[in-house]
């Protein structure tokens, strides 16, 4: 039985420049307690498509179908039919606390007393797999990590009691570990409340772990469907084999062991003709620390001009805490910042963009230190041209405020032409472009400064694997022209390996691994690392379907005293050491690991000239 039929969809928006087709006649329908997927390329359609269905299309567009309907009647949004959508920061409520949005949801949809509502919201956010509901309930948004806010707007979705969850890109922006277990937790509702889901997403390994059966979305039409064996095992629209072709291209290994040798050896050609290169940036044993458990602790790295460093972790590891520190945005509670081994300070326990000494240490970044955003859309001001918002950019960095008006507008100009997109880009607004042209936007404002060092915070994860690798690609070229160092901050260790030489990998908040890119993720050190690089869904319905969530809920990794490692919970290696003693780091040659399994006090002494190698 249908629960949720779509007939005849169609979509055009009118502007006073011309009239587009966005949907083209696309019929779909969900089944009782089924999980159907429509998957596509950004621009495809897809989201157009459920918004629609929603009613939450604006007036500029013209929606017309031949029946959307729920149970064999016309829908009523927001009571038949529930979203979860991609950027779950957005659509909460940046002032208004946790508790009070979901219980406000429970009582607009049931006849209940305020201690009721609140009593169901808080097993809404126990069903969501949140740990101390009750705390949570107090907190607002921003305090919570990308994973935690996808479990809240879950829970909201929840206390519609809808038929339907439509969840469209639910788990774009989160890392694979957390991505397993928003996914796990999204099948579990489905099995237990009989509730019908429909996913959208440009990411084939989640449609294939969780869909049953399977649209393919191309430019606003429908144009291949089946169940999800015969999509991903054999599909017929040459589309549909392309983006599995993206997909498949986009691994954490090389498949042939005689390609792993090549690409090495290839990365270690490339390294002997570099000359090594001074830290251009260092930290030491830095420590900044929100509330009591969350932020970054006693982190130490180096970056080196002109290189590709990578960050990487789960949500809620400090990899943005860390980000925000380098551009000065925070200050540290305690350690160091130096840049071109000048000491960085703005204030021990500051807020950075707070008070004189502030801004002295925003004064020495000089406008060395740029970033590009992972959220390009709401890095950029809705109200300014795309020729503004680089022009201010320009205007911030000392000495280009001599420029002329039309010095200006020919740098923004060769700018725009660098990052693949052409002058007349410069008199549109952000949004006239696509997701992937403003994150090209994005870069080109960041670059216009002439940064020595580029912070890629998640800049690519909201993009479909194609568009992905074509900006990817201009990056690193501009990167190498330039000779710009970059830190590369993801969760896609895939994305990581093809990119950077070095890497450091951060576990609530304290670094358990570093070492060569290459060495660390084809032979992980640190039982973490190891999980990450297992958690990466294929697209492949019987190898994804097998992939299991290493937490059983956010917020369980660490341990209560404080002490300890923060992956002891969940490590099946995990000693009485670990949850006692902060292990590490221990150093062997060019690799460094925070795990007593390299540790003599707790494992052993070795024989004189032993080769350290995985202990795992």
């Amino acid at each position: 039985m249908s629960i949720l039929e779509v007939r005849n969809l169609s979509v055009q928006y009118h502007t006073c420049q011309e009239s587009r087709q966005a949907l083209d006649g696309i019929s779909f329908s969900v089944g009782e307690g089924e999980t159907v997927g429509i998957v596509g390329e950004s621009g495809s359609g897809k989201s157009t498509a459920m918004l629609a269905v929603m009613g939450l299309l604006g007036d500029s567009a013209a929606v017309s179908s031949d029946g959307i309907t729920v149970c064999a009647r016309p829908v009523q949004p927001g009571r038949d039919i529930a979203m979860i959508l991609q950027d779950s920061l957005n659509c909460l409520n940046p002032a208004v606390k946790i508790g009070r949005q979901i219980t406000e949801t429970v009582r607009i949809h049931r006849k209940c007393t305020k201690r009721e509502a609140k009593e169901r919201a808080e097993e809404l956010l126990d069903m969501a797999g949140i740990r101390s509901p009750k705390l949570r309930m107090g907190q607002y948004p921003f305090e919570l990590s990308g994973g935690m806010r996808q479990r809240v707007a879950i829970a909201i979705a929840l206390a519609c009691e809808p038929r339907v969850i439509i969840a469209d890109e639910p788990t774009t922006a989160l890392d694979a570990a957390v991505q397993v277990q928003i996914l796990h937790l999204l099948k579990r509702i489905v099995e237990d409340t009989g509730t019908s889901l429909l996913v959208v997403s440009h990411d084939m390994g989640v449609i294939a772990a969780l869909c049953s059966r399977v649209y393919v979305m191309k430019t606003g039409r429908i144009i291949e469907a089946g169940t999800a064996e015969e999509i991903f095992y054999a599909p017929v629209h040459e589309y549909t084999k392309k983006l599995l072709r993206d997909t498949k291209g986009h691994k954490p290994f090389p498949t042939h062991p005689q390609e792993v040798h090549l690409q090495e050896e290839h990365l270690q050609e490339e390294h002997l003709r570099e000359k090594p290169q001074p830290p251009l940036l260092r930290l030491e044993h830095v420590t900044k620390v929100f509330g009591t458990d969350e932020g970054i602790r006693d982190v130490s790295m180096e970056i080196r001009a002109g290189e590709v460093y990578a960050l990487a972790g789960e949500s809620g590891s400090g990899k943005t805490t860390l980000a925000r520190l380098l551009t000065g945005l925070l200050a540290p509670d305690d350690g160091k910042i130096l840049y071109r081994g000048e000491c960085l300070d703005a204030g021990k326990g500051k807020r950075a963009w707070n008070g004189k000494s502030a801004w002295n240490g925003k004064r020495a970044w000089n406008g060395k230190i740029q970033m590009v955003f992972q959220d390009a859309y709401g890095s950029l001001n809705p109200c300014l041209t795309v020729g503004q918002a680089l022009g201010e950019a320009l205007r911030a960095q000392g000495g280009k405020d001599r420029l002329t008006p039309a010095e200006r507008r020919r740098r923004v100009e060769e700018m725009l032409c660098m990052a693949g997109l052409s002058p007349e880009d410069a008199d549109r607004y952000p949004d006239e472009f696509s997701g992937g042209e403003r994150q090209r936007i994005g870069i080109a404002r960041a670059l216009i400064p002439e940064p020595e060092l580029l912070i890629c915070d998640e800049a690519f994860s909201a993009l479909d694997a194609s568009t992905r690798k074509q900006v990817l690609d201009l990056l690193l070229t501009i990167q190498k022209e330039k000779k710009i160092a970059c830190l590369f901050i993801s969760h896609d260790l895939a994305l990581i390996r093809q990119v950077s030489s070095r890497i450091s990998v951060l576990c609530q908040g304290r670094l358990a691994e570093s070492g060569e890119t290459k060495d660390v993720c084809s032979d992980p050190w640190h039982p973490y690392t190891k999980m990450l690089l297992n958690s990466v869904l294929p697209p492949d319905p019987l190898k994804a379907g097998k992939v299991r969530p290493v937490f059983a809920e956010e917020g369980t990794q660490g341990t209560d005293s404080g002490k300890g490692c923060p992956f002891a919970a969940s490590c099946g290696y995990a000693m009485k050491c670990c949850f006692e003693e902060t292990p590490g780091p221990y150093r062997f040659g060019s690799r460094e690991t925070a795990c007593f399994l390299y540790s003599e006090k707790h494992t052993g002494k070795r024989a004189e000239g032993y080769t350290m190698t995985s202990q795992i």
